[in-house]
């Protein structure tokens, strides 16, 4: 197999400035909050939040799940490889020191940096993988890099706030068009992009280890192109809907830049929640639901993220040709009506509808 190598500086974003769409501006506050309106009620707009007496959502709630990956993923790397992450997994919210473990390339596989950052992202830099000693005989083995009981408490802390995130903005009845729609624009009016790490990247001097990668990004709602898709990606998968990462390179420059693939009735399509920030684009649905033909043109290369070495099926399908939102890329979103299943969105101040349903 051809391993790619994953480094630090990889993963902090050497995806360098591609992930900026515009000359370097300053940085935006996180604006308005999208968020759904009483069940009663079929609209759903961006709004500031919810009022005390209004229920955060739906009586049913979404539940965390530890075991979340792209579908599409699954099948390109096969059970093994996966099944053997969830057991790390497992391990890892257990606090224990040792997981089952077939082999040591699929040990070097779960802790190569990609499976960790992006499906286990307080993992990625509070554990440190052993290349000489971590794996024996069947067993890969653990190493905390703080303190045990500390890391049980940021993992309970976090999957706290992704399914505050989750739950506060998706309805367990939305559809995954819903979903996506609806996580976007809390995407895009709650992150803003880390210009002071894309600088650091571009210069050389990378950002240390704490201060880059999704878990940071979580956090601080700030980060480049590779830390947003993750995020979007991550709370895709907690409410169900297929999502991986994307990422598109210029041969003629070192830059890069990534974005989310998803999956909606076995039909792909890109979005983008870094070029769709308020800083990059005055239509923010210019990068929601598009195509492999309209990315094309900014990128020599396009594909799927691979984790430390090759797919071991390559017939997955990872393209997007169905063009059926193209009529929402000049517009900016306003609300949809979940039963009348219409997105409101405006283009040069006028109002439009769009029939998703």
């Amino acid at each position: 197999m051809r391993v790619k190598a994953i480094v630090t500086a990889v993963l902090c974003g050497i995806l360098l400035t591609a992930c900026s769409k515009l000359p370097e501006l300053p940085t935006l506050p996180g604006g308005l909050e999208i968020s759904s309106e009483n069940p009663g009620d079929a609209s759903t707009e961006a709004t500031t939040g919810k009022s005390n007496d209004e229920p955060a959502v739906s009586s049913k709630e979404f539940s965390f799940n530890p075991h979340v990956c792209s579908k599409k993923l699954y099948e390109a790397y096969g059970p093994e490889e996966w099944e053997t992450f969830f057991k790390l997994v497992d391990a890892l919210r257990k606090g224990e020191d040792t997981f089952e473990c077939p082999s040591r390339e699929i040990y070097e596989w779960c802790f190569s940096g990609g499976p960790l950052d992006e499906l286990f992202p307080v993992g990625r830099y509070n554990l440190e993988m052993d290349f000489e000693n971590g794996y024996t005989e069947g067993v890969g083995h653990i190493t905390y890099l703080i303190p045990k009981d500390e890391f049980m408490k940021k993992q309970k802390a976090f999957e706290k706030m992704v399914m505050k995130i989750v739950n506060d903005n998706v309805d367990k009845d939305y559809t995954d068009f819903e979903k996506c729609i609806a996580l976007y624009e809390y995407m895009i009016n709650n992150y803003v992009y880390d210009y002071d790490e894309a600088k650091a990247n571009e210069s050389g001097d990378f950002y240390t280890t704490w201060d880059c990668g999704t878990y940071r990004t979580f956090l601080d709602k700030k980060g480049v192109c590779n830390e947003l898709s993750n995020v979007y990606n991550y709370l895709l998968l907690q409410c169900g809907v297929e999502a991986a990462k994307y990422e598109g390179w210029v041969n003629t420059e070192p830059v890069g830049h990534a974005w989310s693939y998803v999956t909606l009735d076995g039909v792909g399509y890109f979005i983008d929640p870094t070029w769709g920030l308020p800083d990059q684009t005055d239509s923010d649905l210019q990068y929601f639901m598009i195509t492999s033909d309209e990315r094309d043109p900014d990128f020599d290369v396009m594909e799927p993220e691979i984790y430390y070495y090759d797919f071991q099926k390559k017939d997955v399908d990872f393209t997007a040709k169905d063009n059926r939102f193209a009529a929402l890329h000049s517009g900016e979103f306003i609300s949809f009506d979940k039963k009348k299943k219409i997105l409101y969105y405006k283009v040069m101040g006028e109002k439009k509808k769009f029939y998703y349903g």
